[in-house]
């Protein structure tokens, strides 16, 4: 501290110097300056032990050039008289010194308008795959986990603050942090101190909160592990302020989030890079992660390859909001008034504009989708998911479907009356078709539903109590709407021969459902496609191709022939 202290004073410190060797030698010239530097000195000293300010040579430039101006603007009255006594040489070391501090502040300014302008490199610096496939993961029943929404899960903690013992001292964080916890997906809940005063009275947090993240009826569990360190504290025990002074060479990209390792113990991630010189540009191929023991203080810093296996999230869901901004805007660089190829995060994500998703191999990826930035239309132009651990982009291209603003507003609609608003719009391939998996939230936060909505056709919904009805009720919607196989893109389809079992006209969808003897499943084939299927009886003889998924009807039959009526 003291050193960053020294640096952002260098200015005032010459400048002093500079004044009292060639300035007036009266008494008053002296107090005059040491009063300034002393008032110099306790500003810096709040600016840098509360603000933390960047260590980047840029901000240093800058700041001294600012300062060291206002020090010489402040004096100049101060020159008057020293001019009138022929204090030639004292004047010229004056204005030389505004002439020098006033550039060191405009080449200062020149690389951060360089930094803000020169961003392509840093868009080549993301590693990045674009799919070959423009679906998203597939959706598998009792398989893929639906994660909590972390409002009802921040809902759901503040109603445990009771299980804590001096509960009047702590309040809970705003945010939860996802990770898995022995095998199984989990959101870890910290506290926080409430006040300063509350923090010298405790001493320390008693523990953290943890949740089954994909269990609907989860309780929060209070884990008691205390710890000192934490984002609510102050003074040594702030962890921004001890990850700032034990890493003087590295600059922050987010605030630090808390994960556990297998025994329990709290630990603060926070992602870390190095900035070129002159520039403030990131290299996300250097990006680096401080991993903080909460209770004890100790820090370590590691690349992105060597991380602890306990941590999930080594790049932080702000880290990957500001990866997802440079990916989408900056392909062709800041000059680029066509904005051509340029996409915009729609960043309705609940943790900084992205949302974790617990994948089946064990790992975490941040979700966003993308929307066109030239019009208001609601169509999405792709998806993201970046790798939680690695960092790792992978963007899905996509066409023809709304994006998750138009997902919420139209789930919105339906729950207008109740006031409930749809919540974590996720992307999933049900069925081969692109579909939107969304949480039904109250004013409380508490859970009303989820929310499936084909992304193709919002007139294809389904909506259920928990995941898996509501996943039921979408693939009945699918049928019953008779969505067409053909216009989704990578369906895989079978071909089918059998003999008729039972047969049904629904005249007001215009489509057939039968069944063919010796299977339960329930295949739906569309009269304005193929109006000789009215014709379909019981011991007909049908030839078709229809997309079936562990034995459910996914959308009409194709290529239908009803060989018994030739």
């Amino acid at each position: 501290m003291g050193t960053m202290m020294l640096v952002y004073m260098a200015a005032p410190i010459i400048l002093f110097l500079i004044n009292i060797i060639y300035g007036h030698k009266h008494n008053d010239w002296l107090i005059v300056n040491g009063a300034l530097l002393a008032i110099f000195a306790a500003l810096t000293f709040l600016r840098v032990y509360f603000c933390l300010p960047s260590r980047n040579l840029l901000s240093i430039l800058i700041s001294n050039g600012f300062w060291g101006a206002i020090y010489e603007a402040i004096t100049i009255n101060f020159w008057s008289t020293s001019s009138r006594n022929g204090n030639k040489k004292g004047f010229v070391v004056f204005m030389s010194g505004i002439g020098i501090f006033s550039a060191i502040f405009l080449v200062g300014l020149f690389g951060e308008i360089h930094s803000a302008l020169s961003v392509k490199p840093t868009w080549q610096s993301i590693s990045k795959q674009y799919s070959k496939s423009s679906e998203a993961p597939t959706f598998k029943r009792n398989e893929t986990p639906v994660a909590l929404a972390p409002n009802t899960v921040l809902n759901r903690v503040r109603k445990s603050m009771s299980d804590i013992p001096n509960s009047q001292y702590f309040d809970t964080s705003d945010t939860v942090q996802a990770q898995y916890y022995k095998g199984k997906p989990v959101y870890i809940i910290p506290l926080k101190y409430d006040g300063f005063f509350a923090m010298r009275r405790s001493q320390e947090i008693p523990g953290y909160f943890i949740v089954d993240a994909t269990n609907q009826n989860a309780e929060p569990k209070f884990v008691k592990k205390p710890y000192k360190y934490a984002m609510s504290a102050y003074f040594n025990h702030d962890v921004d302020r001890q990850i700032y002074r034990n890493n003087p060479e590295w600059l922050t990209m987010s605030k630090p989030q808390l994960e556990i390792d297998d025994d329990g113990t709290p630990y603060w991630v926070q992602t870390v890079y190095k900035s070129e010189t002159f520039s403030h540009r990131v290299n996300y191929q250097q990006l680096h992660v401080v991993v903080m023991n909460a209770q004890t203080g100790s820090q370590k810093t590691y690349s992105i390859k060597n991380l602890p296996k306990f941590i999930d999230e080594g790049i932080t869901s702000d880290s990957a909001a500001q990866m997802n901004k440079v990916f989408g805007k900056y392909k062709h660089g800041f000059w680029n008034f066509s904005r051509t190829d340029v996409i915009k995060p729609t960043n309705n994500g609940p943790e900084d504009g992205v949302t974790s998703i617990f994948n089946r191999d064990g790992s975490i990826s941040y979700f966003t989708d993308f929307t066109n930035p030239n019009s208001k239309a609601d169509s999405a132009m792709g998806y993201s998911m970046i790798n939680a651990r690695t960092g790792k982009l992978t963007f899905y291209s996509a066409n023809g479907i709304m994006d998750s603003t138009g997902a919420k507003e139209n789930a919105n609609q339906n729950y207008k009356a109740q006031q409930w608003k749809a919540k974590m719009p996720v992307l999933y391939n049900v069925n081969g078709r692109p579909t939107w998996v969304m949480t039904i939230l109250d004013s409380s936060h508490a859970i009303r539903g989820y929310y499936y909505l084909d992304a193709q056709d919002q007139s294809i919904y389904g909506s259920g109590n928990n995941p898996t009805s509501a996943l039921d009720a979408f693939r009945q919607a699918l049928v019953n709407n008779g969505a067409t196989a053909r216009n989704t893109p990578g369906t895989k389809q079978k071909s089918i021969q059998g003999t008729v079992d039972r047969s049904v006209v629904v005249s007001d969808k215009n489509k057939v459902m039968f069944t063919l003897q010796g299977s339960n499943t329930v295949y739906t084939v569309n009269t304005n496609d193929y109006a000789k299927a009215n014709l379909i009886r019981p011991g007909d003889k049908l030839k078709f191709k229809a997309s079936v998924v562990k034995g459910q009807s996914v959308g009409n039959v194709e290529d239908f022939t009803n060989e018994s009526l030739r």
